[in-house]
């Protein structure tokens, strides 16, 4: 549950919240849809820079030290934003924050890995993963309460959410590495972008980082802006994304049922969907929940995906590989508002719905090799 609920906080709000606030930051600060949206990147970098550790750290140091870190980033940045007095400390925080989920998300791999049975690992990493989706449910209400400069308040109470879930996880989670058999020396990078079948992996994260980062910027502007600059229309937007993204949750039980592929290709489907709507129809009511619904179930199962079918390519490197794969997760999100801010300043924020949907349907091309859970040959 500690997993579960770090996931909430450093992704659901400390990550994603700020698309969801993205109207409010505008009309506080000024400053056009594309600039601000791109500053998110300035977090995914910061987030590279996590991994990079992190992987270093793997099987060397308790898992609860990155954990720890990825907490205090996330309610360091929290709590600038909530006290930011112009653009420039907005940056900071969205940077600090931003560099949350590289310190926290990919640790869990070794604790799944080295005391959940194999049968269990799936389902394990599937409650991980989805913690995001229920930090979302909290953010899209929370942001109904943000009228004027009440939104400040809202992202204190996320800062201190933020460091209760790190005294929880420093009280919870072992002080020594698990696995003490597990090789301390970090293996070369090198060598894991190598191993066969990791490319299509790497491919499918960088599309995800891509068109997640995209649709989290850009969303509930887009959605307002179609509707006559209805602020309700984004808080509603996000719950709806994070009600349907529960279903993340049977990620797993979807692997072991149909095989990697069959709901990978259904993921990218329901991917393709979600911003192809956006892309031709964001007006009304029924086509913004429409694209939400799409959008929350595509992208939950789709993020829980890659670190089920990341622990088939890495079995052995549990950490030390999601890493890798959420190095190319952060890639495309570093890739995403920035270029496609360019995009949406010069032609529409349709154009970068448009963009999204075609990438979404091109990364079909990348099937996994795999196409059942590994898991269940060892039981």
């Amino acid at each position: 549950m500690s997993g579960l609920a770090t996931l909430a906080v450093t992704y659901g709000f400390g990550r994603y919240g700020y698309g969801l606030f993205l109207p409010r930051f505008q009309a506080e600060f000024g400053g056009s849809a594309g600039a601000l949206g791109a500053v998110t990147s300035i977090g995914y970098l910061g987030e590279l820079l996590a991994l990079g550790v992190v992987g270093r750290w793997a099987g060397r140091r308790s898992p609860r030290l990155p954990i720890a870190i990825g907490l205090a980033c996330a309610g360091a940045g929290m709590l600038l934003i909530a006290v930011a007095p112009g653009t420039w400390v907005l940056a900071v925080g969205v940077a600090v924050s931003g560099m949350a989920p590289g310190w926290v998300w990919t640790p869990y791999s070794d604790l799944v890995q080295d005391t959940v049975k194999p049968s269990g690992r799936t389902h394990a990493l599937s409650m991980i993963s989805t913690g995001t989706t229920f930090g979302v449910v909290l953010a899209g209400p929370a942001a109904f309460f943000a009228t004027d400069s009440r939104w400040r308040l809202v992202w204190l109470g996320a800062a201190a959410v933020a460091f209760l879930v790190m005294a929880w996880n420093i009280r919870a989670l072992p002080s020594a590495p698990v696995n003490r058999a597990r090789p301390r020396e970090p293996v070369q990078w090198r060598a894991l972008v190598g191993r066969r079948g990791a490319w299509p992996l790497f491919v499918a994260a960088t599309s995800s980082g891509l068109i997640g980062a995209v649709y989290w910027s850009f969303a509930g502007v887009a959605v307002a802006t179609a509707n006559d600059g209805d602020e309700r229309v984004a808080p509603v937007l996000w719950t709806v994304i994070g009600v349907a993204g529960t279903v993340g949750v049977l990620t797993g039980r979807f692997v072991q049922l149909h095989g990697l592929r069959a709901t990978f290709v259904t993921t990218q489907l329901v991917l393709s969907l979600s911003t192809a709507v956006l892309w031709l129809a964001p007006a009304g009511w029924g086509f913004a929940l429409t694209s939400a619904v799409l959008y929350g179930c595509g992208f939950m199962v789709g993020g829980t995906l890659l670190s089920v079918w990341s622990s088939m390519v890495f079995p052995d490197h549990p950490t030390r590989g999601f890493s890798v794969v959420v190095v190319f997760i952060t890639l495309g999100a570093v890739a995403g508002p920035s270029a496609l801010g360019l995009v949406v300043d010069s032609a529409g924020l349709s154009s970068a719905f448009a963009i999204a949907t075609l990438l979404a349907l091109a990364t079909l091309a990348a099937l996994p090799r795999h196409s059942r859970n590994r898991s269940e040959e060892t039981q």
